[in-house]
């Protein structure tokens, strides 16, 4: 809209109607200017056949007029102008708009006041007043307020609404993790609890009706179980009954003669979680079957508690007795005396490390590497004393086997140039004494260079 000042044609003939006009809280203004006569002369407008006056038609707010229509004198060419595309029905078309408006500004109170869900009817109606024109009158902006001020109230309703839908779908949800309970007397009463408090929130009555039916669907689902494990119960005790002596007759095979402590540990395991697992067999004989179980199981715990307490005794002996072998291997070794005494020591070591026992997974092996290194030192240090002596002893045997090569020689020299039969006898004897001896030393020393060469 093109609201401006009122119009001025400098036409002291000219004719200025207005009238009151309630719907849009001001004047419809007609102003007839610009006639002529015959001689072209002005004069006042009476018949625009015959003056060819012009006639500007709009309306006045508060000393702000607005052009709907403006018929130009015939002296100006006669040419209409109009503001609106409603031409010479704008006033009509803004007054019957102006009403719609009213009407639908009621309509919008009454949907924030109804209980219903009504976003379409409301989206309607935003789509109809979006087709109408904004004609910027007190009306107008009294409508725009009010229908404004409805929006922004339906607007903080849809929100409540949907905090309210939410709360209810967290207390919907909290049934639905219940229904499986089988603590049939406390999940019913919670189960109430929640109904109540769901029916207790107003969320719309399409919600609140869906989310009725959807908690009855919970209870119904719930309560359906309970009835029907009330009517099997008889079955189930006596079949828990059942189960439960036979767990307690397996528990009792099982404890007869136990050779593996941790594979009928396993097993223990494994009947207590089917004990859990067997419900229950009624007050009469839950609590005696449940003591005899327990008394069982608390005879295996006992013994295998006495049972490991031994083991690790022992153990703890073993490794006791096995360091102390340790360490009088390492202060043999250190004497530096391969003798007789300590040789058979070390042996006797070897025979008593096979008496003391296991010493447990932990220690066992870490022990006897210690021990073997242990012992491999003394060994060590004693073939090597004994490679030393053997190796003197090598060299004298070959110094002395050279020196009877060399005697051997210088007999069999000699006899060849005596000629006296006794002295020939006497060095042949000589001779074979000595080779003998030659022989015995060469077996010697191929002996000693056979030990060192190993």
């Amino acid at each position: 809209m093109n609201w401006e000042n009122r119009p001025d044609f400098e036409d002291s003939f000219e004719k200025y109607k207005a009238k009151e006009h309630k719907t849009f809280g001001g004047k419809v203004v007609e102003i007839l200017y610009g006639a002529k006569d015959a001689d072209g002369n002005p004069t006042e407008p009476k018949d625009v056949a015959v003056d060819g006056h012009g006639r500007w038609y709009g309306i006045e707010v508060n000393g702000r007029y607005c052009m709907f229509a403006w018929r130009k004198p015939a002296s100006e060419g006669g040419e209409t102008v109009y503001s609106t595309e409603y031409k010479e029905d704008a006033v009509d078309v803004m007054e019957t708009e102006l009403r719609r408006k009213r009407d639908l500004c009621k309509e919008a109170d009454q949907i924030v006041k109804s209980e219903k869900d009504q976003d379409e009817n409301l989206a309607a109606i935003k789509a109809e007043w979006a087709k109408m024109t904004d004609w910027e009158t007190p009306k107008d902006k009294e409508c725009n307020d009010w229908m404004e001020k409805s929006l922004a109230a339906y607007d903080a309703k849809v929100q409540a609404r949907d905090e309210a839908k939410a709360a209810k779908q967290e207390l919907l949800d909290q049934a639905e993790a219940l229904k499986e309970s089988t603590s049939w007397k406390e999940t019913g009463a919670k189960l109430k609890e929640l109904r109540d408090a769901i029916n207790g929130i107003k969320a719309g009555e399409a919600v609140d009706s869906f989310f009725r039916n959807a908690m009855k669907e919970v209870e119904d689902y719930f309560y359906a179980r309970r009835n029907e494990f009330r009517a099997t119960q008889g079955e189930r005790r006596a079949a828990s009954k059942a189960t439960k002596e036979a767990l307690i007759e397996e528990t009792k095979g099982l404890l007869q003669n136990v050779k593996n402590w941790k594979a009928v540990g396993d097993k223990m395991n494994e009947l207590f979680d089917q004990w859990k697992a067997a419900g229950s067999s009624g007050r009469e004989h839950d609590d005696a079957l449940w003591a005899e179980f327990r008394e069982l199981r608390n005879q295996f715990f006992s013994g295998r508690r006495t049972f490991f307490e031994e083991r690790n005794a022992q153990w703890n002996a073993s490794k006791e007795k096995k360091r102390a072998l340790i360490e009088e291997a390492k202060q043999i070794t250190s004497t530096e005396d391969y003798g007789h005494d300590n040789t058979e020591r070390m042996k006797e070591l070897d025979k008593e490390w096979k008496t003391a026992g296991f010493s447990g997974k932990a220690d066992n092996d870490r022990l006897w590497d210690e021990f073997t290194e242990a012992k491999e030192a003394f060994w060590e240090a004693k073939r090597g004393a004994m490679n030393k002596r053997s190796e003197a002893a090598l060299e004298r045997k070959e110094t002395l086997a050279e020196t009877l090569k060399k005697e051997i020689e210088d007999l069999e020299l000699r006899i060849t140039y005596t000629t006296r039969l006794e002295d020939k006898y006497d060095m042949e004897n000589q001779i074979d004494t000595k080779k003998e001896k030659l022989s015995s030393l060469q077996a010697d020393i191929a002996s000693i260079r056979e030990r060192l060469n190993k």
